[in-house]
């Protein structure tokens, strides 16, 4: 198959030993996605049309998670024999590709598709062999350092176990994050070396090897300190989380939401959330959740994966709503589940009402119409329907299929039509 260019290689084989994990490091998530998707979407923001994702350690966890992803290809790097090695198992799979790579690590979550775009852009006019971003950090620890000369240029890149103790004072540093011409980039590769500290091919000492072949290599500083966190272990995963978190809300606030509690908040990234919407501290919104304009959240309400809330929808206190839908002006103020409910415009939820959604082996849906009233404590048992109008009265329990007509009003365990009094 013909490769669509640029493509972006993400390297994403590693176990990653200190996370203590049976889990792929890469599939763990920051606020509620992978890590890897972070680094798919910046590769995919900056232009990239193929990802080649070399995996290793865990391969078919890769696989699952990003089998339906259609610009997506698997290189398998089985040995792990370093850095270089794993761009070197892609070549294969580009075949006779010549147009740029945009090389990354699947543990970077923070990576921001901005600056990899400058670099993809930067290479195609100034017609380097390689573009490699780079970032001051206060503390450089754990990183490569890159070197340069008097004059600015760039040297080399020295990995941090084999640096003097000079070298390690530098702040600039590798985070990984290049640019290569292809297929310069495989001629590279095939020079380079174990002779290090871990025995291992590294890419690092590709742009190196680019320049004893005579071919330029330019090291840009364009990337920020919170873009380059690589995630090693769960206090690294705690700390990405966090700084994601910041960014998903600073959005929100810019496009007009209001977060009360910023702190004690969190919003999945996947979540949209219109303006003039008041979200309440200790709320939490996570997954693919969509909120209308001016909503009222919280505080300590919980929309779970699959909700949808329509414009001027009211969710109090200790409400938690799962895969349903809530029509304009509708008010659930404390202490309900919604759960696979599809519900109609202004109506009212008292406190305590649940939808029963689930018999212990299949969910079932519960509708509920237009305008409708649920009592305090009232038990709506799926499958039912409760019509346009319709009361349910106080503590009822509507029983499965027993559904409520239009404009009556229900009450009782189980639930049965109210029956005037005669005069």
């Amino acid at each position: 198959m013909a490769i669509k260019g640029p493509v972006a290689i993400i390297l994403a084989a590693g176990q990653g030993k200190r996370m203590k994990s049976e889990k792929a490091k890469v599939l763990h998530e920051v606020c509620g996605r992978p890590m890897i998707q972070y680094v798919v979407d910046a590769a995919r923001g900056a232009g990239a049309k193929t990802i080649v994702v070399v995996v290793g350690y865990a391969s078919e966890q890769l696989y699952s998670a990003l089998q339906n992803e259609p610009d997506i290809l698997f290189a398998t790097q089985s040995e792990q024999l370093g850095t270089g090695h794993a761009v070197k198992v892609c070549r294969p799979l580009l075949g006779d590709y010549q147009g740029p790579a945009l090389i990354l690590v699947g543990d970077e979550p923070l990576l921001r598709p901005e600056p990899l775009a400058d670099l993809l852009n930067r290479q195609k006019h100034e017609g380097a062999a390689c573009l490699l971003g780079t970032a001051e950090l206060a503390d450089p620890t754990g990183f490569g350092r890159i070197l340069r000369d008097s004059a600015g240029r760039f040297l080399r890149i020295v990995e941090e176990r084999d640096c003097s103790p000079e070298e390690k004072a530098i702040r600039e540093v590798n985070p990984s994050c290049y640019v290569f011409e292809t297929p310069v980039l495989w001629e590279a590769l095939d020079q380079i070396g174990t002779s290090n500290a871990q025995g291992e091919y590294y890419l690092t000492d590709a742009p190196e090897r680019l320049m004893t072949m005579g071919r330029k290599v330019v090291a840009l500083k364009v990337l920020r300190a919170d873009d380059v966190l690589g995630v090693n272990t769960r206090q690294h995963l705690a700390l990405a989380g966090a700084i994601m978190q910041s960014r998903i809300q600073d959005h929100l606030m810019t496009e007009g939401v209001t977060i009360v509690a910023p702190r004690n908040t969190y919003i999945d990234g996947r979540a949209t959330i219109g303006p003039d919407t008041i979200i309440h501290p200790f709320s939490v919104i996570g997954g693919p959740v969509s909120v209308g304009a001016n909503c009222r959240i919280g505080p300590f309400a919980h929309l779970r994966p699959g909700t949808e809330l329509a414009d001027d929808v009211v969710v109090g206190a200790f409400v938690e709503i799962a895969r349903s839908k809530l029509d304009g002006g509708t008010i659930a103020r404390h202490l309900t589940y919604l759960g696979d409910a599809v519900v109609g415009r202004d109506v009212n939820i008292g406190c305590g009402a649940v939808t029963a959604n689930f018999d212990g082996s299949r969910k079932s849906e519960t509708r509920i119409g237009d305008h409708a009233r649920i009592g305090a404590n009232a038990v709506l048992v799926a499958p039912v329907e409760i019509g346009r109008d319709a009361v349910v009265g106080a503590g009822a329990v509507v029983t499965r299929g027993k559904d409520v007509a239009a404009g009556a009003t229900v009450v009782g365990v189980p639930a049965r039509p109210l029956v005037p009094e005669a005069d």
